[in-house]
Parts: structure tokens; sequence; C-alpha cells
């Protein structure tokens, strides 16, 4: 009994961690620590990870990338969002570490993460809304749990935004899921054959980590316990496993499943005699390469043949809940008892938004700077705002019950196409601007009139396809 109730408190102290977009959370520290931390079962042998021959057939552009850097100086972005399970994976110290070992060519590893209190893939749709789409990784990976068709929406809504590889590993062992020991593969609160075939459908790259660490649990006659830190979270030697079950599947010869240049490409644009530059390009984000110059020069873009003002695609920022807002129950924070998720609706207006809650039931208000008061509705129930721009889902708004009057939460909707591009800098430098994204995944012309004369030079563009296309 005293042991169980150590776990409990242990599980605690764990959940409690989880940082929201802290100095900390986003810095990612290399050590000259072993890949393995304190904590390996005494006596056991060194975890070595199995590599499957199919391992790493969803990573053409991961790998590509990692053996052949990028044309310009930018990070390899990995963004990981998830439960405390993905919190415990670290902040990218293993893959900032291991990476260059294995890919002596690889750009700077970045590593991003958000998680929550025991969050499932239902509440992480919204954060990769407003979290992950915005910034266009490179790898994202989420580990935690959930049902199979909550995965399959998070990743819908991934792989039709960005070109950004996905990896799932299945859930480790714990006690809670002792009595299956032996009998299922699956966890109580994950079903592993259902997403296994999931990611199998939508070419996701999925980890038998689950498989894997029974069996080296097994082959040494170790208790579950043993690489686990309370009931629930791996242990740092278990996190280990799970980060380097997850790097086996980086592997160069792997026979991928996709052309990296069906969704990565990059094209010259052409130079007309007026001194404007035009293509036309197929997906839904394009990103200029350039030289600047101190003569600079600068041009007015136009997509489909109309300026950034009159383009009706969007980005919206994190749903951020105030610091101030109600914590209700153990263990709890604001950001685990909010909307994690909004929509946009029709005739948008860059803006920013406030939700304010107006009782301890669900009710809210919602005003915009520009558009002012736009209704109230409640979180339980499916909402859209007077003049129709911002909807609501409340399946996205997590833990609404514990929300209280005067709670509030902000976000800011602003355009995805920028209005100018200027050359002016150092001589040489390099120009790497996201012209666009978030444009519907389709045929688009792009335009660039001169409206400055310079001397900066356009060297090429980069264009971005996602796998899945918006029906």
């Amino acid at each position: 009994m005293k042991r169980f109730f150590l776990f409990i408190f242990l599980t605690l102290l764990g959940l409690s961690s989880n940082r929201v977009e802290s100095d900390d959370s986003k810095r990612s520290l290399v050590t000259d620590e072993p890949v393995f931390s304190m904590g390996k079962p005494e006596g056991a042998p060194e975890y070595v990870a199995k590599v499957d021959p199919k391992a790493g057939q969803h990573f053409a552009l991961t790998l590509d990338k990692l053996q052949n850097g990028f044309e310009t100086d930018r990070p390899f972005l990995i963004w990981a969002i998830g439960s405390s399970y993905t919190n415990m994976l670290g902040s990218g110290e293993f893959w900032q570490r291991e990476i260059p070992k294995r890919f002596p060519n690889a750009p700077e590893i970045r590593y991003e993460k958000m998680v929550g209190n025991s969050c499932p893939w239902q509440y992480l749709r919204g954060w990769a809304r407003h979290l992950v789409v915005p910034d266009q990784p490179d790898l994202v990976i989420t580990y935690t749990n959930g049902k199979p068709e909550d995965l399959e929406k998070l990743i819908i809504e991934i792989q039709s935004q960005t070109t950004a590889d996905i990896i799932v590993p299945s859930l480790h062992w714990r006690m809670r899921g002792q009595a299956l020991w032996g009998k299922s593969e699956s966890a109580p609160d994950q079903d592993v054959g259902a997403v296994r075939e999931v990611c199998r459908k939508y070419g996701v790259e999925f980890v038998e980590s689950r498989r894997d660490w029974a069996a080296y649990l097994t082959e040494n006659n170790l208790p579950i316990e043993s690489l686990l830190k309370d009931a629930v979270h791996q242990s740092d030697y278990g996190a280990s496993i799970v980060n380097t079950n997850m790097f086996a599947h980086f592997q160069p010869d792997a026979p991928f499943s996709y052309d990296p240049k069906g969704r990565e490409r990059t094209i010259q644009p052409e130079l007309k005699e007026d001194g404007s530059y035009a293509a036309t390009f197929t997906g839904n984000r394009v990103d200029l390469i350039g030289k600047k110059s101190p003569a600079g020069g600068a041009y007015q873009i136009l997509i489909d043949g109309k300026p950034a003002s009159e383009v009706e695609t969007f980005l919206m920022s994190y749903v951020l809940p105030d610091p101030g807002n109600a914590k209700v129950g153990r263990g709890s924070n604001p950001r685990d008892q909010s909307p994690h998720g909004v929509g946009l609706g029709a005739g948008v207006i860059p803006q920013n938004w406030k939700i304010v809650m107006t009782s301890d039931t669900g009710d809210f208000k919602i005003e915009g700077s520009v558009t002012g008061p736009d209704g109230k509705g409640n979180a339980f129930e499916a909402f859209t705002s007077d003049s129709g721009q911002i909807e609501i889902d409340p399946y996205l708004w997590r833990r609404a019950e514990r929300n209280r009057t005067g709670d509030f939460f902000t976000f800011e909707v602003k355009r995805s196409v920028l209005d100018t591009v200027d050359f002016r800098g150092i001589e040489g430098e390099v120009l790497d601007l996201r012209l666009a994204q978030v444009l519907p995944n389709a045929e688009h012309s792009l335009e660039l009139i001169p409206i400055e004369p310079g001397s900066g030079q356009i060297d090429f563009l980069h264009v971005f396809e996602p796998p899945l296309k918006e029906e």
C-alpha cells in the first residue's frame, strides 16, 4: 500500500513538471552524457533497438534533409506534442546529440514541444492548428494515448497543411496495464492494432516501442516497474528507450513510400521585360531564396492575381489562457482547461480576439479588437460568432467544466501572405523568406512586381505541397 501511494505521489510530481513555451522549454541543451541516462535496471544489459527492414519508409524528406542539409542556414525543426509521456522524452537533447553522429551533414536541430497533463490526441489537433502548422516543422512526434479516430484527425490536420513527416510510437507498459501482460499488445487506453492501421493508412511512421519494451523486460526477467519512475511515467532510462526506438527508424536505405520532390521542390521564376517575376506552383506554401544587397530593391507580392490584403488565408496564434485563470483540480494548469483550438469561418478580418467566461457553467462571450462584441455561447455547444468569423468546436475545448467566471483566453488572427519583399541588406547575405503559407493546396500563380529599383537577387523559389488535399 505504501508503494502504491508513493507511485501516486511521484505521478503527480511528474504531471506538474510540464512546461508551456517558457524560455526553459524552448532551450534544448547538448550534453556529453551517454545516450542512456541514469536508471538502467541493475544487472540488465544496455538496451539495443531492433531495426525493422521497413523502418524509415515514411521518412523520405526527413532523411534527405538530414543527409544533405538545406540550401540555406536554417535548422531542422522537430515539433513534439502530447501528454506528460511526451514531456518525459526531454527537450531535444537526445536528437541534438544523436543525429549529428549518424548524419554529419545534418543542419542544427531545433526542438519545440507542447504538452498537457494526460492530454490525448483529441485536443492535440487544436495545438497542431495553432502552434505546429504556423511553424511548418520538418518532423512531428506525438507520444500519448487516445482514440484512433482522434489520431486520424490529428494526422489529417498536419498532413493537409505541412510537408512534415510524422512519427507515432506505441505506448510503453505501465502498472495499469499489468493485467494485459502476455494477453494483449494493447494498453487500457490505446488500441495498438488500430493505431498501427491509422499510421499505415496515412503513411505515418509507426514505432513498435511497446512490443520492444516488453521484449526487453521479458528477456531480462524484469518487472514492469523497472523502467518506470512512478506508476505511469517512463524513467529516464525508459524515456531513452522510446527515443532510441524512434531513432532506429532513421535508416537512409529504407524503401521509401514517397518521392520527396513530390512534397518539396525548387523552381525558377520567370524574369519579365518590365522587371517583374512570375511563377506558377502547386502546393500551399512558397518561400523565396535570394541575396540581399545595400542597393536593395523591393517587390509587391501577388498571389493568384491578388495582393496580400485580398488573399483569404490566415494563421491563428496559440489560444493563450490568462495565467490568473482558475486552477481547478489536483495538478491543474490553465492550459489544460481551455479551448485548445478554434476555427475560422467566413469574412475573416485580421485582429486580436478575446474569449471571456461569464459563468461557472461554460457560458462565454467573444469580442474582436476590430469587430467588437461578436456573440455569446457555451463551451459545451458548437459556436459560430455573430459575424461568422470564429467557430468553436466543444470537442476541442478541454475541461470546460473547470472554467470559472472571469477566466479569459486570447489569440490573434493574421494573414499568411506577405505584402512585400525587400532585398535591402548586407551584400551577399542570404534572404530566406516565407512568402505565403496555408494557401489552398492547389495550383497558384505568384507575381513579384517591382516597387523600388535595386540589385537584390532571386535565386529560386521553394515550393511545399502537403500530401493531403483539402476536400
